[in-house]
């Protein structure tokens, strides 16, 4: 790390200072059934704190720094369940900045760090290649962001059997918002009928590219749960400390002590291992892709764990639709879900550990 390099520590503190003056003129609002809306203004506000800018060259208007400090802003819209497109915008300008031509590059990465862009992106799961396309085109089932992003990169085949990213500009696809469990993101059908998808400029990936892309949203996802699940514990504590009964705080109490103390240790575990993570894939070590896979099931699924214990650690009031318990719950839900399930990292994980010359463990579900 050279010395015109920003501190994690002073980024973490730079934009959660941010997030939490925000969240104050928002309040504890809770989105009806359909979902919270995109939250335009914290986006434009990220673009004009260079946010977006981090993770891209400074050639591209970009700021030049590490993966890591990109997973430090995932962590932080986690705490602060930002409803924007950050993972998938800047997944896309990845995909752009490590496989795509100059004039790709030109074209994207200066409107993505400007944030006058915003990207969805797939990529197939470890073990599958590209999506299919049939008479009636490609349909992409489930895609964040898709109702207000601009740009989709699809997976279609490539080279001998290989995979390329299709750009599509969201005004040529159709898209069909669906009502989905989190409601703090929204989740959509994306269909691009074929001549479009055969006239889209594509975007060729290696095997060792497509890895890295994979490695990257894995560790998003966990920088994001971990984020996610202080937040949400932070709250749990908060309350035990104020709610009485029998003239005490119920914190007091030693059997939800030791509660609020074990899911403490699992997210010192987790954020320990998510970070290193980041750091592994930012400096692309040899293992980093089993790091990954581990930190991408391991976070999410002690951020759904934590979340449902903090539901029952508030008492009635945590079952309430009113309470914001219910929020992280359902984001972490679809976080253990997203760009492949818990079972699938495991698969990957032992594939990379104990044989590391073979493929990727057959997966058999759709990654967004």
């Amino acid at each position: 790390m050279d010395d015109s390099s920003i501190g994690l520590d002073e980024l973490r503190e730079a934009i959660r200072q941010v997030l939490d003056e925000h969240l104050q003129t928002q309040g504890d609002a809770i989105p009806d059934e359909d979902g919270r809306p995109l939250d335009r203004a914290l986006w434009q506000q990220m673009a004009g704190l260079g946010w977006l800018a981090l993770g891209i060259g400074e050639e591209h208007g970009g700021l030049g720094q590490g993966f890591s400090h990109t997973a430090v802003l995932h962590e932080e819209l986690g705490r602060a369940l930002a409803s924007v497109p950050s993972l998938t915008t800047l997944l896309a300008a990845d995909a752009i900045a490590l496989a795509g031509s100059a004039e790709q590059k030109a074209r994207w990465l200066p409107a993505i760090a400007a944030g006058e862009l915003m990207a969805g992106i797939v990529l197939p799961p470890p073990g599958r290649g590209a999506m299919s396309a049939g008479t009636d085109g490609m349909v992409v089932p489930d895609m964040l962001f898709a109702d207000t992003v601009d740009l989709f990169l699809l997976p279609v085949a490539g080279v001998a059997g290989g995979v390329a990213l299709a750009l599509v500009e969201a005004d040529r696809a159709s898209v069909t918002k669906r009502r989905t469990v989190d409601l703090t993101r929204s989740l959509c059908e994306v269909r691009v009928d074929p001549a479009t998808l055969a006239a889209a400029d594509r975007i060729m990936l290696d095997a060792d590219t497509l890895d890295r892309l994979r490695d990257r949203a894995a560790v998003a996802l966990a920088s994001d749960s971990i984020g996610g699940a202080a937040a949400v514990l932070e709250r749990t504590i908060d309350y035990l400390c104020v709610r009485e009964q029998f003239g005490r705080p119920i914190g007091s109490f030693q059997a939800l002590k030791h509660r609020a103390a074990s899911l403490k240790v699992t997210l010192e575990a987790a954020t320990a291992l998510v970070r290193h993570a980041a750091d592994a894939v930012g400096v692309g070590e040899a293992d980093a892709s089993a790091i990954a896979s581990a930190a991408k099931y391991y976070a999410c699924d002690a951020y759904a764990a934590t979340a449902a214990d903090a539901i029952q650690l508030h008492g009635g009031i945590g079952f309430t639709w009113e309470h914001a318990c219910h929020l992280f719950l359902k984001r972490a839900k679809l976080n253990q879900l997203l760009f492949g399930s818990a079972t699938l990292h495991k698969e990957r994980v032992a594939s990379l550990v104990f044989t590391p010359s073979a493929p990727d463990a057959t997966a058999t579900e759709p990654t967004v």
